[in-house]
């Protein structure tokens, strides 16, 4: 009995200790895991970041709003954004809609006879331009696909057909079809259109100036004059972003905007000011409104003393039909880009550090650099702190460079400078130089 109740407290023993011996192990397991983990590094990517302002912006152009007065059904002639000249018909009057639906299918079947011509000819006559064929074809999808994304579809209905007539010719050169079924459509496509009956229109509307078409209008056309535009003020800027459209004349068929040239004021506080320091060119998204990234130039900056604010004026020469409607939008300004090794800024430090160089008389001396401005990064299972030279911090990131300039290769106190694919530590506690991590 004695035995069994000694083996019995013999068993419970062991039992015990091998669990202390596992919750031990483990407990170990947990404080290495804690003491690897607790080191966050990221690796030192080189990359591009832009330094960018949101803010508010005002679109002044030289525009003529298009009000005639006519009787009829109106049609046409031009896509929104097209360039017109002066004098060129913007669109025709019709009695009714059946001649307008009529008028436009007879214009759609001669852009067709026009495009199917030329592969209703002898293969020779483009056989010289097959090489470059595959390429124009996905350079036309690509302009289709781009011209849906922004939801600008009468640009659609120009490109299709660049495409459809690429991929036509790509049939034929491949045997799949012949000029012969080419020029037998064409031939019904022309009978087709001889079948219609379309009256003539009663009357045309032209471009009283040159510039770019556009069908949509504000009434805010003439609300700044492009002669004023340089010497707004913050407070005027400030009453134009608060209008609302204006009501437009009944007849009214879209305006012109008369110049490629065009502006977008915008105000600023005194802290983003300070990023346009020796800048005249930038660059505006207006995500809202266009995917285009549209160049400028900055013309003018008009300080309030008494408020602070200051109104910059960008004067802009790109143009689409996107643009052409845009009048109070939110802008980005992109006013700098840095290219470099881009570094956390929380993995920045600034330590003291004893660096040895010779006197003038050939000894070496020990002095201490303070407020070094570097990083610490695991190199063979060590740490070790580099020193960084950075242009910008932007957006969380600092630029540091990898190529040092005479100067900053005088001013490098550690062995070297940050390098490309370093696992740079951006979090962590008890770091030292030449600490062993696992």
């Amino acid at each position: 009995m004695k035995n069994r109740k000694l083996y019995a407290a013999a068993v419970i023993t062991i039992s015990l200790l091998v669990r202390l011996s596992v919750a031990f192990s483990a407990v170990n397991r947990r404080a290495d895991s804690f003491t690897n983990n607790s080191l966050v590094t990221e690796e030192a990517l080189y990359g591009e970041v832009v330094d960018s302002i949101q803010t508010q912006g005002f679109a002044v152009r030289e525009e003529s709003l298009i009000s005639p007065n006519y009787t009829g059904v109106l049609n046409y002639r031009v896509a929104n954004g097209a360039r017109v000249s002066k004098g060129g018909v913007i669109a025709d009057i019709f009695q009714s809609e059946s001649d307008a639906a009529a008028q436009n299918m007879a214009d759609r079947i001669e852009r067709e006879i026009q495009s199917l011509s030329a592969l209703s000819r002898p293969l020779d006559a483009y056989v010289s331009a097959s090489a470059a064929l595959g390429e124009q074809i996905y350079e036309e999808l690509g302009s289709v696909v781009l011209d849906v994304q922004r939801g600008d579809f009468s640009s659609v209905a120009n490109t299709k057909e660049a495409l459809l007539l690429s991929l036509s010719r790509k049939q034929v050169l491949s045997g799949q079809e012949s000029h012969e079924d080419y020029a037998q459509r064409v031939k019904e496509l022309r009978a087709e259109k001889e079948s219609l009956t379309t009256d003539q229109a009663t009357n045309s509307i032209k471009a009283p100036v040159s510039g770019c078409f556009v069908t949509f209008a504000d009434g805010l056309e003439k609300t700044v004059s492009i002669d004023e535009v340089k010497k707004l003020t913050p407070e005027k800027l400030e009453k134009l972003f608060a209008l609302e459209g204006r009501d437009l004349p009944e007849q009214y068929i879209g305006k012109i905007c008369e110049d490629f040239k065009w502006y977008m004021a915008c105000l600023f506080d005194e802290d983003s000011m300070g990023k346009f320091d020796g800048v005249e060119d930038v660059t505006l998204d207006i995500p809202y409104a266009s995917t285009a990234t549209i160049p400028a130039r900055v013309v003018a900056k008009n300080r309030d003393v008494d408020t602070g604010k200051t109104a910059v004026v960008f004067e802009c020469t790109y143009m689409d039909a996107d643009l052409a409607a845009v009048r109070n939008e939110n802008v980005q300004v992109n006013v700098r880009t840095y290219s470099g090794v881009l570094v956390n800024e929380k993995a920045l430090r600034f330590l003291d550090i004893e660096y040895e160089e010779k006197d003038k008389d050939g000894n070496t001396v020990t002095k201490v650099k303070e407020n070094v401005k570097g990083v610490y990064v695991v190199y063979g299972g060590r740490l070790e702190f580099v020193q960084v030279f950075s242009e910008k911090d932007v957006n969380g990131y600092a630029v540091c460079k990898l190529e040092l300039s005479e100067d900053e290769q005088e001013n490098l106190v550690t062995d070297h400078t940050i390098r490309m694919y370093d696992q740079v530590v951006v979090g962590g506690v008890d770091l030292y130089d030449g600490k062993i991590v696992r």
